[in-house]
């Protein structure tokens, strides 16, 4: 064989190794981009679910505080939110949430207070730690869900 012909077989087969590596590479590197970027969409679509959550059941806890009513309607998108949650999140989300639910029925269902028991209620009152405990435990979710996208 010519060794013209090896010499440019030899530089054929490095232009192809090199075009395929550099190919690979950039497969590889734009796919985590895309997986990464997908999980951080995730994430912040679950944390605007939690947000979403915790303004509707205080604003629904202070509405209970003031009006008794055995009409449910009210607290319909906080269950569609609380199903929503099912979906997606932990046991102890869910859990959480359904503690608040349970206790914003309770206010709605009881006698209505005056301004100063509110205040008291709202302060010291059930709500506020349901409120915390549900925090924590989206803040829990969510760092699960960190830990193991690390891996």
């Amino acid at each position: 064989m010519n060794p013209a012909y090896v010499s440019a077989f030899a530089a054929l087969a490095g232009a192809i190794i090199g075009g395929l590596t550099s190919f690979a590479t950039s497969w590889f590197t734009q796919k985590e981009q895309l997986r990464h970027a997908s999980r951080e969409a995730r994430t912040a679509k679950l944390e605007a679910l939690y947000n979403e959550y915790i303004t509707l059941a205080a604003g629904l806890y202070a509405d209970a505080l003031s009006h008794q009513t055995e009409e449910l309607s009210k607290m319909v998108p906080l269950y569609a939110l609380g199903s929503r949650m099912r979906l997606v999140s932990s046991r102890a989300v869910t859990d959480a949430a359904l503690r608040i639910d349970d206790t914003i029925l309770d206010t709605y269902l009881a006698p209505n207070r005056s301004l100063q028991e509110a205040r008291s209620l709202v302060r010291e009152g059930e709500i506020k730690t349901l409120l915390i405990a549900f925090s924590e435990a989206c803040r829990e979710d969510l760092a699960a869900r960190a830990v193991t996208r690390r891996r």
